[in-house]
Order: C-alpha cells, then structure tokens, then sequence
C-alpha cells in the first residue's frame, strides 16, 4: 500500500493571490465590517509580526503587510484546481480538508517510479498550478497526512517507521479537541513520540475512545478506506482582458489558451467534448456613437453554442470552428471579457474494419463544413441550411427534402441490383411553352429559344398534396417524353401545375 498527501500551507492565502508571487506578506480579514480580524496569513506576514486573531487595526500598524478581504469564491476555485491536480495522479482521491487532500498511489510504482519519485512529481505538478505545497508519503493516508502537515518539501516515511519519522512532530498536527489538548499538555506531552509511548489503557480510561484514536494516529497505526471526492462537474476557463479586443486574430489567441487549458483538464479526467458554450463580454459605449439618432442599448453579451458529432480533445479543432463561427458572426462590440465551458462526455473511439474504405476523420469533416458555411451562408432564402446531409422528408412532394448538420449520417452503400439511370434536377425548373394534342398528350415542346418535337410521351402521372391547408395546396401532372431537333436528342420530364397551368421542366436524364 501507498498513499500520499498534498497539503498546502497557508492554503486561504495562496488561493487568494493565484498566481502572484507568494513571497508577499499578506493577511486575510474575515467578519463583520466592524469586526474585521485576521483569519489568515503567510510566513513573510508572521515574520512581520502578524498573528491569527489580531483586529484590522492592529494589523495595518505593520505597513509592509498587505491587506486583503477574505473571499470563500478564491478558495473553491484553488480547490477545485488541487483536486485537478491530484487527479491527474490517481483516480481516487478524499479531499480531507481544504488544501489537504490523500491520494491512494497503490500500483503506480512501475509506472511513475518510487515514492520519492513520485512526490517530487506532485509537488512539481502542483507548482505548474501555482501552488506550493507539501508532500508526505507513506504506507496508511493518516500517516501521510501528518507528514505534509508537519514537514516542510517532501517526505517519505517507510513502511514501519512511522512512529520514529513522526514523533517530532507537535500535537497540534492532529488537530485534538482543545480540552484533549489542554489535558496532554498538563502532562508533559507535547509531541507525537510522548504521546505514543503512553500506556493504552490508562490512556483510554482518562481520554476515552479520542484519546486511543489520537495515540494510534501518532503510531502511525491508523489503517482506512478513502472518501474519493467527486470530479469536478464542470470543465470551465475564463480571461479578463486588459484591454478590450476589436479584431478576431488577437481574440483567437486568447481563446487558444483557454481552449488547451480546457482541453488539458478534460484528458487528464479521461473524457473528450462535443459540446462548447462562449460567452464573451462586450464593452458597451453607445452614448459615444454620435452618428447615432437614438441611443440604443446594444446587447452586453455575444453568446456562441459550438456543437460536434463526434466528442475530441483537439483543441485545435475546437479553435478552428469557433474562429469560423465568429467570422460568421462577429460580436458586435469591443470583446472585454472571456467564458468557455466544455461540456464533458465520453471518449469515442472506433476501429475500422480490414477492408472497408477510410473515410474521413470527423473532426476534419467538420471543419470543412465549417468553411463551406462561411463561405455560402448557413441557410438559403427558403429557411433551409446550405451545407449538411440531405434527408428526405415523410411528404410525397417532389424536391422535398431537409438537409441535416450530423456527420455521423448512415449512408446505404449496398449496390443496385440493376442499372439506373440518373436524373439532373434543375433548381429551379425551366419554363417550357408546350403543345398538346387532342388527347391531351404532348406533342411539341420548346424552351431556352429551341423548338422540338416529341417523338415519344409516357405519361401522366398526377400527383398533389398538402390539400387541407389552402395556402400549401400544390398538385402536378407529370410526362417522361423524348424529343429530337437539330441533331439533339432529349430525354427529360416535364410537369403541368394544375395550379397555373403552366408548364416546366423538371430535369433531364443522363
């Protein structure tokens, strides 16, 4: 078994200044207004001659101290942030406390190295999240607890010396009840190695079932199960830009950024998104435009939904289409401000077979759709999109049909049974000047300046539709003919509106 410990020291101040420098003294305030004393600082404050408890007052006699509201917003955030980090080393995780978490490393020697190895891995992964912290490594989680909260860097106690390695440490390590305190310092008892030569059970008898528990903790006897904490929920990053941003490729760069954070966050949890949601803050100045006859407030958000069908973790990709879908559509104002949330899901992995055809890789099919969209518009006059998969519709209307965003569309590849011949559909349908004889059946047809005569008519046949809504009645009478003029043969098919009376032409076969 093997288990480690992260702890933070002085973990409210180090969520508080992020990624600042934590060789600043800085104390936190907490309470009421009137109220405020300090909750919280670091070590080059303590050496400054701040202590826990002092009032605001006090606190701000020593000038070199930086000051800060305390703000429980900085601490989940830094939480969640440790809590990424240890995931990344193993799959169970308990969040003991916060800025204190235990990792079961059980197994993992083969594959990152010793304990000691191992440590300086976290605590170097750690820093890469800007944080400095405190290793301890050993054989039960208690044990490796006590050890990051006692000693500074990185420990590792062996397998069965966990009551020497830890019998320097001071009680307050464990955290005693004050009363339990109190008591084993009236003693004499101010460490661990005094604590776990007690005799047991006039211990227990004294001190009850904590006081058993508290000397087994300083024997480093205590043997657990972890409480895994749960992953986090959601995959978010976001940007406070300096200045606001007019054009796109310097909001590209941005974007970039946050979309390999994101990324990064989502292999480590072993998961990929099809789903992207940017929100980006605009700065608003509307009573500046004086070209403007009315002030009309803009909207203060430019909001962006970028759905795949298939999940990835290419944050190139993902950058890619949301530069597409700007340039599509552009927000309106100066951007000031940058949210993206990834929405998790599981990773898709598929294996082609021996001898079926390669196709192409999802993530660059949609990226060229992506292109055509921007090129050709998104949807045509009729409401209809552009680019996309056809679909046809449950209707016995001709040309009717729906086009679908989804790239994983299943195609019928079987082949025909017997030859067909194709038909070119003209959008829209050419108007024909038609002659009929007495039966009703076409005998002369002209179009485009051309004059034919039809050699040979199969027809009609009638269809019409959509009768019970007045507005979307429509009806037709169709003829496949062959016709030959000026050395030129046609076969096409023609169709009466029974609404008009007009006739076209629908296409030709080829």
């Amino acid at each position: 078994m093997l288990f480690a410990s992260i702890h933070v020291p002085d973990f409210p101040v180090q969520a508080a200044l992020g990624k600042e420098s934590q060789s600043k003294p800085v104390a936190l305030l907490d309470g009421p207004d009137a109220l405020l004393k300090v909750s919280a600082c670091n070590g080059p404050a303590r050496n400054a001659g701040i202590t826990i408890g002092m009032t605001k007052l006090q606190a701000e006699a020593c000038t070199e101290v930086q000051l800060r509201k305390r703000a429980q917003e900085d601490e989940d955030v830094a939480q969640s942030a440790l809590l990424r980090c240890a995931y990344s080393f193993s799959p169970r995780v308990e969040a003991t406390r916060p800025g204190t978490l235990i990792l079961d490393m059980s197994g993992s020697e083969r594959l990152l190295g010793d304990a000691k190895t191992i440590a300086f891995s976290i605590q170097g992964r750690a820093a890469e999240f800007g944080f400095f912290v405190n290793v301890g490594m050993a054989s039960n989680p208690d044990a490796a607890m006590c050890a990051a909260r006692g000693f500074h860097t990185v420990t590792v106690v062996p397998p069965g010396k966990e009551s020497c390695c830890l019998g320097d440490l001071p009680l307050e390590t464990l955290e005693p009840a004050p009363e339990i305190l109190e008591t084993l310092e009236a003693w004499g008892i101010y460490d661990f190695k005094s604590l776990a030569s007690l005799p047991t059970v006039q211990l227990t008898q004294r001190l009850g079932q904590n006081g058993l528990h508290l000397q087994r903790l300083a024997q480093g006897k205590v043997q657990r199960e972890l409480v895994p904490a749960p992953l986090p929920a959601r995959f978010c990053e976001s940007a406070e830009l300096e200045e606001a941003v007019e054009l796109l490729e310097p909001l590209a760069f941005v974007l970039n950024r946050l979309l390999e954070k994101v990324t990064a966050r989502l292999r480590h949890a072993s998961l990929a998104t099809d789903h992207i949601e940017l929100e980006l803050a605009l700065e608003v100045h509307a009573e500046r435009d004086v070209h403007a006859s009315r002030i009309i407030s803009p909207p203060e958000q430019h909001q962006r939904t970028l759905k795949l069908p298939v999940p990835t973790q290419d944050a190139k990709v993902l950058l890619k289409l949301l530069h597409l879908d700007l340039v599509a559509h552009p927000p309106s104002s100066p951007v000031a401000s940058i949210h993206i949330e990834a929405f998790p899901a599981p990773v898709r992995v598929t294996q082609m077979g021996l001898f079926q055809p390669l196709a192409p890789e999802p993530a660059r099919l949609e990226v060229t759709l992506a292109r055509l969209r921007a090129l050709v518009g998104e949807r045509d006059g009729m409401g209809t999109s552009r680019v996309g998969f056809p679909n046809l519709m449950d209707s016995h209307r001709p040309d009717s049909f729906t086009v679908e965003q989804l790239a994983s569309k299943h195609c019928d590849t079987t082949p025909a049974l017997c030859p067909l011949l194709a038909f070119q559909v003209f959008r829209p349908a050419l108007p024909a000047r038609v002659e009929v004889n007495g039966e009703g059946v076409p005998v002369w047809m002209g179009f485009a300046r051309r004059r034919m005569r039809i050699m040979e008519a199969s027809g009609p046949w009638r269809r019409e539709g959509s009768w019970w809504e007045s507005a979307e009645i429509w009806g037709r009478e169709e003829w496949d003919v062959y016709s030959h003029g000026n050395g030129e043969a046609f076969l096409c098919r023609l169709f009466r509106d029974l609404q008009s009376s007009q006739w076209f032409i629908e296409g030709m076969y080829d």
